[in-house]
């Protein structure tokens, strides 16, 4: 049989997953599992499975489930972050932001970036991939929103924002979750993003004294936050 791989399923019913026909192609044919072998895969809501493949050709195949398990969900750990100009950044931070175990990672439009709009479905492929490397059980949310709508729909957690400027900062030990974590763009966020996280209740935190990057303050954070 192949090795340990942990694969991705979001058609379950009852004791039957069933995959799709890039499923078909990566399991059945790159990696040459067959009828009869075990297969473990995840439905990135929390459950983790395992199952034996029943039937199956170039359309799909379905696994016929032996067992399954709950798995706990991480303490809530929300990355807002300003949409950056290189989509390979981004979907690098997004990648290690999975295999850390985010909940959520949102992108919104700011005053001082470059690009509007983000490709969900390309980051959404990522988040996948990075979820099944690191044998995950929880695939963040991706969404795209305003930086008022991200700050709006966060008001029952503990709100954060990555600043520049003087300020009295929290430190990042002293974050407390669950928590959502505003990082701005390139040229940091402009004076009127600034007062409207202010003025909704983002304390600022301090990130040392070295300017990080956008995508390297991301896993910074989620790093510290989910390895203390």
């Amino acid at each position: 049989m192949p090795g340990h791989f942990t694969f991705y399923c979001n058609h379950i019913s009852g004791e039957i997953a069933q995959f799709d026909d890039t499923g078909a192609k990566h399991v059945l044919q790159v990696l040459r599992y067959a009828v009869g072998d075990e297969i473990y895969f995840t439905d990135g809501m929390g459950h983790r499975f395992r199952g034996v493949i029943s039937q199956g050709n170039k359309q799909g195949f379905q696994a016929q489930i032996v067992h399954r398990e709950e798995i706990a969900k991480p303490a809530e750990i929300n990355v807002c972050v300003a949409i950056l100009k290189s989509g390979d950044r981004m979907e690098w931070a997004l990648e290690k932001c999975t295999e850390l175990g985010v909940s959520s990672v949102v992108f919104f439009p700011s005053d001082n970036g470059e690009r509007g709009k983000v490709n969900l479905l390309r980051m959404q492929k990522v988040a996948i991939s990075a979820m099944k490397q690191s044998h995950g059980a929880w695939l963040p949310v991706i969404e795209q929103c305003s930086l008022v709508e991200a700050i709006a729909r966060n008001q029952q957690v503990n709100n954060y924002i990555a600043y520049c400027g003087d300020a009295n900062k929290v430190a990042v030990s002293e974050i407390c979750l669950p928590a959502s974590i505003f990082i701005g763009p390139e040229g940091d966020f402009s004076l009127r993003e600034l007062t409207v996280a202010q003025e909704a209740g983002c304390s600022p935190i301090d990130l040392g004294t070295q300017i990080l990057r956008t995508e390297t303050a991301m896993v910074a954070i989620s790093a510290a936050l989910r390895l203390r």
